[in-house]
């Protein structure tokens, strides 16, 4: 089990936060980001809005070049990409997306899965890892969602709200798309691990695993025993304790959700600050325990805001509302300010794939 310590090593202040992206060294991260002990680990910050995607990428330029920096500005430019298409196709997301997915054998999750005991050391560990610290390395969640998707034959949509119950940077429009892009529904091919691959990128080399095959072999292979095995899933939101909402009429309410809890955002306004957490987004899409606390913790940041379990239409806020605008709260009224974009010039639509929306952002940044 891991301590105390490991399940708060991501910060919720956003100066902590700040000082953390300060770090990041682009030159290394573009030559390490495969490798499940790469990467930047920045991405609970910004699922939780503590910090935006322009700032980020400002931070890294002022020590780094747009060169040197491009993987690393590649790689967010995929978060916002994700984002835009939930602004424009809204729950289309969340079914199989440009094609049906096939073959399937099965809509619920293989227990070795959801047990870390499939025999493969690296994804087991990270299963693990996942469970103790609400965080999964992206290259391990591909080969997860591959393995469980592709070789498991397992629709995609009840591993993926599985996998967004535990972790802390859970966003629904990059877990599902990227679910989508493994399991082909949203991409032209399907991404199949190998345990050559796995090999490559993780310290855990093994052999004679079920994907210890050639990708030709791994495509065409019937499910393995260890994947037939499935459960039913059970996962369910406990929402913590809520604040009295004691709302000042006189004052306009500023009304922050679990992915926007920027401590920054409209602090020169003298207003009601509410952190809104409400239990039918939460049933549509629940957490765990660990996910929620981290909420909680990042909220409790917020100078002067209260946490109120309630659905906005229960609430009497007053006149004066202010926002920001996210594709989780469409029902939400008031002045809704706009999500920062790294790329605002890029016009705001679905793109046919993440290259035809980089070339945009390329073209607007020359």
């Amino acid at each position: 089990m891991a301590t105390l310590d490991e399940v708060e090593s991501f910060a919720v202040s956003r100066q902590d936060v700040l000082d953390q992206v300060s770090g990041i060294d682009a030159a290394r991260y573009a030559r390490t980001r495969n490798f499940t002990d790469g990467g930047t680990q920045i991405s609970p910050y910004l699922t939780r809005g503590l910090v935006t995607l322009p700032e980020v990428r400002d931070l890294v330029l002022e020590r780094f070049t747009r060169s040197q920096a491009y993987k690393f500005v590649f790689e967010l430019a995929w978060r916002e990409y994700w984002q835009r298409e939930w602004t424009f196709l809204g729950d289309r997301i969340f079914s199989d997306l440009k094609r049906s997915q096939h073959p399937v054998s099965s809509r619920r999750i293989p227990r070795a899965v959801r047990d870390g005991g499939t025999g493969i050391d690296a994804l087991d560990a990270a299963v693990g890892k996942l469970y103790d610290t609400g965080y999964m390395h992206n290259h391990a969640r591909m080969w997860l969602a591959g393995l469980t998707c592709n070789i498991g034959r397992t629709h995609w949509w009840e591993p993926s709200l599985w996998l967004y119950y535990h972790l802390l940077d859970g966003d629904p429009a990059s877990n599902s798309l990227s679910w989508q892009w493994v399991a082909g529904t949203n991409s032209n091919k399907k991404y199949v691990p190998a345990q050559q691959n796995v090999n490559k990128y993780s310290p855990l080399t093994q052999h004679d695993t079920v994907i210890d095959h050639g990708y030709g072999v791994l495509a065409e292979m019937a499910v393995p025993d260890v994947l037939t095995e499935r459960v039913e899933l059970d996962l369910r939101w406990t929402p913590p304790p809520s604040d009295e909402p004691m709302v000042d009429p006189a004052k306009p309410t500023v009304l922050y959700h679990s992915f926007w809890l920027n401590a920054a955002w409209r602090q020169d306004v003298d207003a009601n600050r509410i952190v809104l957490l409400e239990p039918s987004w939460f049933d549509r899409f629940p957490v765990s325990p660990m996910v929620t606390d981290y909420v909680m913790r990042c909220a409790r940041e917020i100078p002067g805001a209260r946490v109120i379990v309630a659905e906005f239409d229960d609430l009497d806020l007053g006149d004066n509302v202010i926002y920001m605008r996210h594709p989780s709260v469409p029902h939400w009224r008031g002045t809704a300010d706009e999500m920062p974009r790294m790329f605002p010039d890029v016009p705001e639509k679905s793109y046919a794939s993440f290259t035809s929306f980089w070339k945009q952002c390329e073209r607007t940044t020359r």
